[in-house]
């Protein structure tokens, strides 16, 4: 478990230094080649680092390059969830991370390739990128709304309800509180849940679930403490196992909603990469026929 944690640690540390260098040199090509990207496109060609920075230029081309091949091994990740031998190398969460960070700094990179120019149909190819990294996001938020153990594997509904009867017997044990006072626990912070979950409460507990979550601590504290004589070294664990109890049971009532959620999102996800891809390899296929090889 300790070395565990220390590959975590160490993976941590590396996906920071990757985001520190990528957006460092994405930050600097962009300051320093502003006055060429704000020229006017017909009047480019005559700018002193056209040669450098347009998207057949030496800087320019390597973007593309660059940025083209993280896009990518974009596709790795998913290769990992479903080949088989591939689902030992590594955590799930560890993948997905680094996942996200080419989705990022892969499109910046293209979009320095382009130049801001964008037309014909490589501006298909160029706003599927984009579309697929927005929705790459929105992806990730979904992601996390799926409770999955320590290797990443979804948990079952069973196993939910499991974990959620667990927090309210060490409510009861630990802290002697009654069922009704559980109960009213549950009311303060978080609140009442459906118990046909629908998609568009799903949607509201996605995005608004925690909004009014700093105002009903605040409230479930004072009950704590006047109403339930829970001691004042004990408040802060009894709040904090109270609010992962209510994400869990929220969690729970929503289940199903969010995982047809998640499913609405790979339709709309999921094409957009296609058009992406295909139209990718014919630019670049195009690209190398007419001799445009970079430093190759």
């Amino acid at each position: 478990m300790v070395r565990k944690g220390i590959h975590i640690n160490i993976f941590r540390f590396f996906l920071i230094v990757l985001y520190t260098l990528s957006f460092s040199l994405i930050l600097y090509s962009l300051i320093s080649g502003w006055e060429f990207y704000t020229t006017p496109i017909m009047v480019r060609p005559h700018h002193s680092d056209y040669s450098l920075l347009k998207p057949g230029g030496f800087y320019g081309h390597g973007f593309g390059i660059v940025g083209s091949a993280m896009m990518v091994l974009l596709l790795v990740y998913s290769l990992r969830k479903r080949i088989g031998f591939m689902q030992k190398w590594g955590a799930v969460q560890q993948w997905l991370n680094f996942h996200i960070f080419l989705g990022i700094t892969g499109p910046l990179l293209v979009i320095l390739h382009s130049a801001f120019k964008v037309q014909g149909l490589i501006a298909v190819s160029f706003w599927s990128m984009i579309a697929v990294a927005l929705s790459g996001v929105l992806g990730r938020f979904l992601y996390v709304q799926i409770p999955r153990n320590i290797h990443g594997n979804e948990l079952s509904l069973k196993e939910l309800e499991d974990m959620h009867d667990d927090m309210a017997s060490r409510l009861k044990k630990q802290f002697l509180l009654e069922s009704k006072e559980i109960d009213r626990i549950d009311e303060i912070i978080g609140g009442k849940v459906a118990a046909a979950a629908s998609l568009w409460g799903a949607l509201r507990y996605v995005f608004g679930g925690n909004i009014l979550r700093v105002l009903r601590i605040r409230k479930l504290k004072k009950v704590l403490r006047v109403y339930m004589d829970i001691p004042e070294d004990k408040i802060k664990e009894v709040v904090k196992l109270a609010k992962d109890k209510a994400v869990l049971r929220r969690r729970i009532a929503f289940w199903q909603a969010i995982h047809n959620l998640f499913h609405y999102w790979h339709v709309f996800h999921k094409p957009f990469a296609l058009v992406m891809y295909i139209i990718m390899l014919v630019h670049a296929g195009v690209s190398v026929w007419l001799g445009y090889t970079w430093i190759f």
